[in-house]
């Protein structure tokens, strides 16, 4: 940073002091000094040439700090993200959220130019005009530092105002971003309904507010413009009047004359400079002030100092009283859970939209705390756990699989990236998803599209389960993993996830009650609480049941 520093002194310093040599040109020719006018030549080129030199040397040092700092920065942020909360991502938007990554990105690169290179630069350039003109003529250095300390009293509100409007600006396209990714990500339901002229009038909407506030923050570049404009332009009028004073007084001489006015022509780009510089610093810190904020926020949900870890896994897990209320919500979601799931055990969660299943999968997993109550894996409670360790115990297949932009060999080996190709195709065999696979012109190689978008439904959840299956977990989640299958294709999904929950803790969220009937113990929810438990025969024996009763409803159908 010392090299960058010098580096970048000499560059500002040999830039701005060749207004000298047009005096030693002007007052050699003055004076028929033919003779001197070579070596004056040959010495201003040597000047420009190192200047140019230690300018790119000064951005070159400059980015070796930079760009190695700003990947560290976006790393940073980036697994900040990763680590914050399921409850964090549930109340962001994604467009939003990549309309700050990018500001922020863009505002790292920007400030440090403006700081360390620009801002540097312009106020040595100022230092060494100043004690140029102090010693040629003291009062043209007084006038150009009064020049100076009015337009930057000026520039103090004006650049204020600039920041407040940009700001708002802000606001408007963060919500332009988010408008269009959330269109983007849906594009498939906006096909379906038909609605592409409605996205338009929604997205024009938006426009509205954003191009008001654009209008703002624009016209606050002007007033910059004019006002700064105006005091420099008196203040360098006042220079010149004095100027032509003083020489036809023969105070100066023509090379004085024209080598201030190469300064001033200099300091009049530099100065505006200055002030787009203290104004680009300014709008940098409102951006990247955002993008770090996120550094700032708060894990509900915080791994311990010490975490422990299972020498072996068995399976038992305990849900002991567990009462939890989701933060946007007036009533508890589960109230006073008790449950002992034996190692090797199968157990279902059946019962109507709403009334907990989910939840508690999401409190096993830890995406949130119980207020009351505790859960523990083999006698340890998973509080004690770090969170990337408890949820590497389980495989889960989710009722929506979500797929990465990438091959379907990718996706399936995601949770157990260096298994081996006999492997993969072992665990889609398992799935009934090989010989699809298989009908691929690329194979395994095939690229799945945004969010599996390429996949039908079937297919996605067929390839979430390989996915599961191929990481070999200990304890198996399956949360309505069969519900976009055709009759034929559960059945079979059944078979193969039987054969692979065989002495391992499963759990199992299901509408369909066939896909649980096999299981050893099923709880049937209401409320939040256990209603019913037993096995299938055993609950299917009970009069005015809830489970008999749900049984006999999909029996109709």
């Amino acid at each position: 940073m010392g090299i960058f520093l010098i580096s970048s002194l000499v560059s500002t310093f040999l830039f701005t002091i060749q207004p000298v040599f047009y005096k030693q040109l002007i007052d050699t020719v003055s004076l028929k000094e033919i003779a001197f006018i070579f070596p004056v030549i040959i010495t201003y080129s040597i000047v420009r040439f190192a200047a140019v030199f230690f300018d790119s040397l000064t951005i070159w040092l400059g980015d070796r700090v930079l760009l190695p700092a700003a990947r560290d920065a976006r790393l940073k942020i980036f697994a900040k993200v990763q680590n914050l909360d399921f409850a964090y991502h549930l109340s962001r938007s994604t467009g939003s959220l990549i309309s700050t990554f990018k500001r922020g990105d863009s505002a790292f690169f920007n400030l440090f130019h403006a700081i360390n290179i620009n801002l540097l630069d312009v106020s040595f350039s100022f230092l060494l005009i100043c004690i140029i003109f102090f010693r040629l003529d003291s009062v043209i250095a007084l006038i150009l530092i009064a020049t100076l300390s009015v337009n930057l009293a000026i520039s103090r509100y004006l650049i204020s105002y600039n920041i407040r409007t940009r700001a708002e600006f802000n606001k408007e396209e963060d919500n332009i971003s988010e408008t269009i990714v959330d269109n983007l990500i849906n594009f498939e339901t906006v096909k379906l309904f038909a609605q592409e002229r409605q996205e338009r009038r929604r997205l024009w909407d938006n426009f509205i507010p954003w191009l008001r506030t654009l209008w703002s923050y624009s016209n606050s570049f002007r007033l910059i413009d004019i006002s700064v404009g105006i005091v420099l332009n008196i203040g360098i009028l006042a220079i010149l009047l004095y100027l032509w004073r003083q020489l036809s007084l023969d105070n100066i001489t023509v090379g004085d004359f024209l080598m201030v006015i190469g300064f001033l022509a200099d300091f009049s780009r530099r100065f505006y400079r200055l002030i787009y510089e203290v104004r680009n610093i300014a709008k940098n810190f409102v951006d990247i002030q955002r993008y770090l904020l996120i550094n700032d926020e708060k894990e509900q949900v915080l791994d311990p100092a010490k975490p422990k870890k299972l020498t072996s896994v068995s399976g038992e897990i305990v849900f002991d009283h567990l009462t939890f209320q989701y933060p946007e919500t007036k009533k508890a979601a589960v109230t006073n859970f008790d449950l002992t799931i034996r190692p090797g055990q199968s157990v279902a969660f059946v019962g109507q939209s709403g009334v907990g299943k989910s939840t508690i999968i999401k409190l096993l997993m830890r995406f949130f705390d119980p207020q009351q109550g505790r859960i523990t894996i083999d006698g340890v409670d998973i509080k004690q756990f770090s969170k990337s360790y408890l949820r590497s115990l389980m495989g889960v297949v989710p009722q929506e699989p979500i797929l990465f932009n990438h091959s379907i060999g990718y996706n399936i080996t995601y949770g157990r990236p260096r298994a081996t190709k006999r492997e993969i195709i072992a665990a889609a065999k398992l799935a009934n998803l090989h010989d699809f696979i298989t009908s691929l012109p690329k194979g395994y190689d095939t690229a799945v599209g945004e969010r599996g978008i390429k996949l039908s439904g079937g297919q996605k959840q067929r390839l979430a389960i390989a996915r599961m299956i191929l990481s070999d977990p200990d304890i198996i989640v399956f949360d309505e993993a069969t519900s976009q299958l055709d009759s034929e294709s559960e059945r079979l999904i059944q078979e193969a996830f039987w054969k692979v929950a065989k002495n391992k803790t499963t759990l199992v969220i299901a509408h369909r009650l066939s896909t649980v009937a096999r299981a050893d113990k099923i709880i049937v929810l209401r409320q939040g609480r256990v209603a019913e438990i037993g096995s299938h025969r055993e609950l299917l024996m009970k009069k005015n049941g809830l489970y008999r009763r749900y049984w006999h409803l999909q029996s109709l159908n």
